[in-house]
């Protein structure tokens, strides 16, 4: 355990990350923060200053070892960094605070390397008073750091050995083709479980909180550094889910204190995202290509980066318009750039069709949809008819291989597809894309039950599950009729039935908690412009 903290520690940046885990690490030990970390906030030398009844704590922090440089001759140099706390912080104390005993600690995810320590022992030395202040001068390094990471974060109560088990698995198969997302499952799970044995101490759900930002960053850090961004992704996108099912179960949502972490659960979220988007936007601009499989594994590698945009794009909708546009273009780019996109291989693919639509409808993009619906639409519908080739019923990639192969065993006699396909056509009014598909959809497959899937409020905590499709919620029939304005009227009829449907995302403006679920579970979002 103890090596695979160390090594995640090694790795951390000294701004945004190393100084955040030190501050989340004092706030454990009773301090307060009088300056958050943060890009830029850098102040008289200070990176972050935390208290608590009887202690001050300034802190300076840099990653990896002290050479050196990065003694006395960087720019933002220990050495330099030491004299403007004496200089200028310390003659900023109110009198309350220079009552107080005074600690200036250098921290560091490495060590003093051997040839500044003579430097640094004779700075300590001759730097007891300050300003007629006595203070305490001290280096904690990766070693001091890893120690008060098992201490307050990884204690026996909230990390058994089972789930040090599970952690190193979570780490050790990170780029295997099946990984196991089980393994980090089951950490979330459990450590969950400890958020709601703790809510009744702010201390104890603030540790249990922490603990589980700092084990799932651990297993994100680590899938990052062996470029599996996706990987980071879901992990982010589970601690998410169940955090959210945690604060709805328990009557949190809207509390701030309770709120706070899901913020930071989805900063994390966030960085992942970004930095997968700024890989995939070189493929959208044409300067790098994705990996060149066979015509079926193109297909999935295509939905599958196009499901983790859309649902980020999705998420940034409200909160950061232009960005999501931004995500936007890349996923557009990529449309272009390879027309396999007009081939789902899996039935329910179509949620990844859906996750787009919203976007470009919300950016007011609604000329694209229907093009691009047409597009589609009328290719796989010769599609069928010319080779007899369909998105596979039960998303498998043995039966899509099957379709391929044109060696299918199962009747094709199911289709959500095509079934949101029609709610999409009812929604967006598209007279002309139900008269193209008519003959299509009431001959060539007319066998085929064109089903969609609803899921009442009341049954909401079961979304944020495995297999809710199965478990709950309501599967329909979407049916032809002869002309388009019966159809229209028909339709519109099983939409009205949901409409007033709401759920807590909706109430809370957390849009995009729908698409991480459908995204992550592979379910089917709702057809709602």
């Amino acid at each position: 355990m103890r090596l695979i903290v160390k090594e995640y520690i090694a790795q951390l940046r000294e701004k945004d990350e190393l100084d955040i885990l030190l501050s989340r690490i004092y706030e454990q030990k009773g301090f307060v923060a009088d300056s958050q970390p943060k890009t830029g906030n850098r102040q008289f030398g200070v990176d972050i200053q935390m208290h608590n009844s009887k202690e001050l704590v300034f802190f300076v922090v840099k990653q990896g070892n002290i050479d050196r440089k990065v003694w006395s001759s960087d720019a933002n140099a220990v050495r330099q960094s030491l004299d403007e706390i004496k200089d200028v912080a310390i003659n900023q104390l109110t009198a309350s605070e220079r009552k107080k005993k005074i600690k200036i600690r250098v921290a560091s995810n490495g060590y003093i390397e051997e040839a500044v320590m003579m430097n640094w022992k004779g700075y300590i030395r001759s730097n007891t008073i300050w300003s007629g202040i006595s203070v305490d001068i001290d280096f904690i390094g990766i070693d001091d750091i890893v120690d008060m990471v098992i201490t307050y974060f990884f204690n026996e109560n909230l990390f058994a050995d089972e789930l040090k088990s599970d952690l190193r698995k979570a780490m050790y198969f990170v780029g295997e083709g099946n990984y196991k997302q089980k393994y980090y499952e089951r950490i979330i799970d459990t450590l969950i479980e400890g958020i709601k044995a703790g809510e009744s101490s702010k201390k104890k759900f603030d540790k249990a909180c922490a603990t589980l930002y700092l084990s799932s960053q651990m297993i994100c850090s680590y899938a990052h550094e062996e470029r599996h961004d996706k990987t980071a992704i879901m992990v982010s996108e589970y601690v998410i889910i169940r955090y959210w099912k945690y604060l709805l179960e328990a009557k949190h949502l809207g509390k701030e204190r309770y709120i706070d972490w899901l913020i930071k659960f989805c900063k994390c979220y966030e960085r992942w995202n970004e930095s997968y988007c700024s890989k995939l936007k070189s493929v959208a601009d044409s300067e790098s290509s994705l990996p060149a499989y066979n015509i079926l594994e193109n297909r999935v590698q295509i939905y599958e980066h196009l499901g983790f945009l859309a649902s980020y794009a999705c998420y940034l909708m409200n909160t950061k318009p232009e960005h999501s546009k931004w995500v936007q273009n890349i996923i557009i780019g990529i449309i272009n750039r390879y027309p396999q996109y007009e081939y789902a291989p899996y039935d329910s693919d179509v949620r990844v069709i859906i996750m787009i639509y919203r976007l470009l409808k919300h950016n007011g993009n609604v000329k694209d949809i229907s093009a691009i619906m047409q597009w589609q639409a009328r290719i796989l519908a010769e599609y069928y008819r010319r080779e007899g080739k369909y998105p596979a019923q039960s998303d498998s990639f043995e039966e899509a291989v099957a379709i391929e192969m044109k060696q299918a065993k199962e009747p094709y006699v199911t289709s959500a597809f095509w079934g949101y396909y029609l709610l999409l056509i009812c929604i967006m009014d598209d007279r002309k894309l139900y008269e193209l598909l008519f003959d299509f959809l009431r001959n060539d497959i007319k066998d085929v039950t064109k089903c969609v899937w609803f899921m009442r409020s009341n049954e909401e905590l079961q979304f944020y599950d495995r297999y809710a499709m199965n478990a709950g919620g309501e599967g329909v029939e979407v049916q032809l009729a002869e002309n388009y304005d019966t159809f229209r009227e028909r339709t519109q009829y099983i939409l009205q039935q949901y409409d007033k449907e709401k759920m807590s995302f909706d109430e809370y403006c957390f849009e995009g908690l729908e698409m991480i679920v459908c995204r992550y579970y592979g379910y089917i979002p709702r057809v709602k412009f």
